[in-house]
């Protein structure tokens, strides 16, 4: 008896888990840029430096943030609405999803480096492009 009580209080516990998560999306202000294909950035924060692709197709913004083994750390696009969405089944991260509109700040006034703070986490940002 005692079992099915801890079973049952389990079973809702992660069905509200699960659907708080869903639910609780931030929509984001996004930065109206110059058109552009593709951006790469290294992006070096404590647990190390990652890789970061940025398409721009129609009006979404694609991430893509690997590490150093090519593992995907994060893929969301972004859009139009502010609103972000995974790609596959990665779960998704707030702190990245803040990361990247930073970014794309920081693509609008055309910084090739960027100091980001988010959640008292230092990202330095360094654009690979060469165009």
């Amino acid at each position: 008896m005692k079992f099915k009580k801890v079973l049952n209080f389990l079973s809702v516990f992660m069905a509200t888990f699960v659907l708080s998560g869903c639910a609780a999306k931030a929509k984001f202000d996004v930065p109206q840029i110059v058109n552009f294909d593709k951006r790469e950035f290294e992006v070096t924060s404590q647990s190390g430096s990652n890789l970061l692709y940025i398409s721009h197709e129609k009006e979404d913004y694609y991430f893509t943030m690997i590490n150093s083994m090519g593992t995907p750390l994060a893929r969301r696009v972004l859009r139009p609405n502010g609103e972000f969405e995974a790609v596959g089944f990665l779960p998704p991260n707030s702190a990245y999803n803040e990361l990247f509109v930073k970014i794309l700040g920081a693509i609008k006034s055309n910084q090739k480096e960027a100091v980001i703070v988010v959640n008292n986490e230092n990202f330095k940002v360094r654009s690979l492009d060469i165009r």
